[in-house]
Order: C-alpha cells, then structure tokens, then sequence
C-alpha cells in the first residue's frame, strides 16, 4: 500500500483512501482486456502481453463480446484523438503525451511502430504510482524485443543510473519517460515532471482513463487545473474517458460493483452527469470541453469501416444490444483544449496560430460534432 511518507513527507499528508491496491489493481483488469481483444483482432496490440503476467486469480472482470467491443471503443476513441493531435501539430514544435495513470498501456509502442502516426520530435510521458510503473520498468528491461522501440542497446539506456525520489529507478529513453509519482500531491507530481523532461512551451496532449473518478473530487480536479495551466506556451489537449450516470438503476448497481472490488468511484457523486464534467474542466482553466456518451462515441464518431470489420470478428457476434447500450451510456469521453495563455489573453496572431488544437478531437472530425 501507500501508507508511509515516501519522499520525506509526513504520513498526515497522504489522501485518505479505501484501498490504493485495489484501485492500482484495475490497472490489471484493463491490460487483461486489451489482451483478450487484441487476441481477438478487435486492434493491434502485441506489447500488453509481453509486459504483464496473467494474474492467478482473476478479479471476475466481465469477459465476452460486450466487454470486448467497449473496451475496443475505448481504445479506438483514445488512439484516434491521439493520432489526431499528432497529424495537427505543426513541424518542427515538438509534441509532448502525458498518459496520467498510465498503467500498463502500451500506446507509446503502438505509436512507434505506426509510421503514419509517430513524431520523431515527440517525447511520451506515462505517470503513475511507483507500485506500477517499477513493474512495467522491469517486464522492458527483461523484454529486449522492445528495446529498439526505445533506442536501447543496453538496459543502462532503458534506466536512470541514480534513483528518484521514491527509491526506485526512472524509465528514460529520447522519446518516452515514465514518471513515478502520487498525482494526488501536486508537489511531488511537478517535482517529478520537471525531472523528466516535460516541457512548458511544447504542445502537448494529457490523457486520462478512469483515474480521476477514483480519487476525491479535490484531488481530480487539482489535476485538470495543472494539466490546464502546465503548459504555458503553447496550446494543450486533454482527453478522458472513465464512468458517469451513477444515479438510474444501472448507475447505481456500476457504482456498488465497484465499492464491492474495493475502488469506489469517489468522485461520481460530484459530477454525476455529463453536463457537470464539462462544466468542471471550463472552471479549472479549459477553453472549450466537449464530451458525449459512448454510446454516441461508437455510432458516430468512430472510423465506420472499422466498426464494420468488428462487428464481424467469427464468435463476437452480440445478440443482446440492451445491456451493451446501457454499459456504453455510463462512460463518457471528453475532450478540452486550450491554446497558449498568450492567445488566450487575446493577442491575435497567437489566437490563430494556437486555433488548430480545437480540432484534434475526434467530434470535430465526425458530422454531427459533439453536443
């Protein structure tokens, strides 16, 4: 667990929590899906399994279709509004990706390995807790195959020689750094952020995938307003996908079976509908938020041809639709965007330059745009 005061901090500072093990442990749950769903051909996604072991006991994660074409909607919606970013930042600016609370994702490598999508002027950033991230450190460095994904001969140039601040040691490569730390305290998150590199006038996208629903309201939102505010100098992008509606019948039955696995969805109360999480990301520091169920997501705002081909994966077919579209309509995905604090203070010239960030989402790209 996290109890103690790592970093020299005193053990009253700590948030309160129900079990950081059990919400670390969903981490798991994701990477065993993506698993299932690449085997499936739903996406290409042959890192996962090279960098994590199957649990011996599973934590009763729903399998089948259903499970499988949301998590794929999840994956595509992410990677889109990803490759998106990257295809409309300008040449020669450089482009940065913070995964906030990554886990064990791999879209760093798919993105390698993606001619069509990878920068050579893009640094990626994967944040998250100790626990987690000196596990996925030591699957790589056990992996050679993924060495030349990272431009590693040697492990001495996969690892930082010294230790950080939590006494564990840094992945540091060109192009992808993981940051070790509680985002929860902001100190320690800036503290290590600035440590790896991460850049305040380099054009930058922010991803989050059911983190910040698990933590207190306060602590969430301390986090939208730095990832708003981090970047100075240039336009940014964030990205979020996690859990809503907790109120209706279904709602309220996704929020006991999460209390029951020990990581209850703290802060869904808070911001219990659609319409109060765009509010929330406008009020700590975003320009324009857009979001929409994803349900909506799947229907209208994926690639058509690829849903098609989905669909049609020999033994995913789904003959029961109801309970698909009520698990789709309790997630959402978000999309706010901010340009640079000189355009947004108005200077013209600025404004224009910085304009092209309001289109990375993937609602801009669809007709209908988002509601």
């Amino acid at each position: 667990g996290l109890g103690g005061g790592r970093g020299g901090e005193p053990r009253s500072e700590r948030p309160p929590v129900p079990s950081d093990d059990a919400v670390q442990g969903t981490h798991v749950d994701a990477a065993m899906a993506k698993i299932s769903c690449a085997q499936k051909g739903y996406f290409e996604d042959r890192w996962t399994e090279q960098l994590i072991r199957k649990p011996s006991s599973s934590s009763g994660n729903p399998d089948g279709p259903t499970m499988r074409r949301g998590y794929y909607a999840r994956v595509a919606a992410m990677r889109e509004n990803v490759a998106r970013f990257l295809a409309r930042c300008p040449a020669g600016r450089g482009a940065q990706v913070v995964s906030l609370g990554s886990g064990f994702d791999t879209t760093y490598f798919w993105l390698r390995e993606n001619p069509a999508h990878w920068r050579n002027d893009l640094v990626y950033f994967e944040v998250d807790f100790p626990e987690i991230l000196s596990k996925k450190v030591s699957a790589i460095v056990k992996r050679q195959s993924l060495w030349p994904l990272l431009d590693a001969t040697t492990k001495e140039d996969i690892v930082a020689a010294e230790l950080n601040m939590t006494g564990t040691r840094d992945l540091r490569t060109k192009h992808l750094r993981y940051v070790q730390a509680d985002m929860r305290l902001t100190q320690e998150l800036l503290t290590s952020m600035s440590a790896a590199g991460f850049r305040p006038d380099v054009p930058t996208i922010f991803l989050s995938e059911c983190v910040l629903v698990y933590m207190q309201a306060s602590a969430g939102d301390t986090i939208i307003g730095w990832a708003s505010s981090a970047v100075t100098d240039a336009p940014c992008a964030i990205v979020v996908y996690e859990q809503t509606n907790p109120n209706d019948p279904f709602g309220q039955v996704m929020v006991q079976n999460f209390e029951r696995r020990g990581c209850p969805l703290q802060s869904i109360h808070d911001y219990p509908t659609m319409a109060s999480q765009r509010e929330r990301y406008l009020q700590h520091g975003w320009d324009q938020c857009n979001l929409v169920d994803m349900c909506q997501v799947y229907y209208k705002h994926l690639d058509p041809k690829d849903v098609e081909r989905i669909q049609k994966i020999p033994g995913e077919q789904m003959d029961e639709f109801e309970q698909w579209h009520f698990l789709m309509a309790h997630y959402f995905l978000l999309v706010a965007t901010r340009t640079s604090r000189g355009a947004s203070s108005g200077e013209g010239a600025a404004a224009a330059d910085d304009a092209w960030i309001h289109e990375v989402s993937i609602f801009a790209a669809s007709p209908g745009g988002a509601a």
